[in-house]
C-alpha cells in the first residue's frame, strides 16, 4: 500500500468518525433537550394542578366563611324579632315567620359547602329558632337557643381552623 492510498483510507475514516461523533453528538443533545423539557412541562403542570387546588380550597373558605354568617346573622334577626314580639314590642306579624323561613334557607345553603359537623349544628340551630318562635312559652327555649348557637359557632370555628391547616 503506498503513501497516497494510507492517507485517503485515513481521511475517509477520519471523516467518517467526524460525522458518525456529529450525528452521535446531537442524538445525546436531543435526547438531553427533550428529557429536561420533559421535566419542565412535568414541574409547570405539578404547579398548575397544586394552584388551582389551593385557589378552590381558598374560594371554598371564603363561601364557607360568608355562609357561616348569613346563618348567624338570619338566626340574630330571628332572636331578635321574636323577642320583640314576646315583650309586647312589635305586634305579631309574619316578620318572624319570614325571618324564621330566611334561616333556613341560610341553613340549606350550608349542604353545599358543609363540612357535616356545621350542617348538624346549623339544623339543631334552626330546630330551636322554630321552637323560640312557634313555642315560646315553654321553659327552656331562649336558653336551648344560646346553647345551639354556641354549638355552630364552635361547628364554624372547628371547619374553618381545619381549612387553615390546609394552606401550612
Amino acid at each position: 500500500m503506498d503513501e497516497g492510498r494510507a492517507a485517503l483510507y485515513a481521511a475517509i475514516i477520519g471523516l467518517a468518525a467526524v460525522i458518525i461523533g456529529a450525528a452521535v453528538g446531537g442524538w445525546v443533545t436531543w435526547k438531553a433537550a427533550r428529557h429536561g423539557a420533559d421535566a419542565a412541562l412535568r414541574a409547570t403542570m405539578e404547579q398548575l394542578s397544586g394552584q388551582a387546588i389551593n385557589e378552590r380550597n381558598h374560594w371554598v373558605r371564603q363561601e364557607r366563611r360568608a355562609a357561616y354568617a348569613t346563618v348567624i346573622d338570619a338566626y340574630m334577626s330571628v332572636s331578635m324579632t321574636a323577642a320583640a314580639h314576646r315583650s309586647g314590642l312589635r305586634e305579631e306579624t309574619p316578620e318572624v315567620y319570614e325571618r324564621l323561613a330566611e334561616l333556613g334557607v341560610a341553613c340549606k345553603r350550608l349542604t353545599l359547602f358543609g363540612p357535616d359537623s356545621v350542617e348538624e349544628a346549623a339544623s339543631e340551630l334552626l330546630r330551636r329558632a322554630d321552637d323560640r318562635v312557634r313555642r315560646p312559652s315553654e321553659a327552656g327555649v331562649s336558653a336551648g337557643g344560646g346553647t345551639a348557637l354556641n354549638g355552630f359557632l364552635a361547628a364554624c370555628k372547628d371547619a374553618l381552623s381545619r381549612d387553615n391547616e390546609g394552606d401550612e
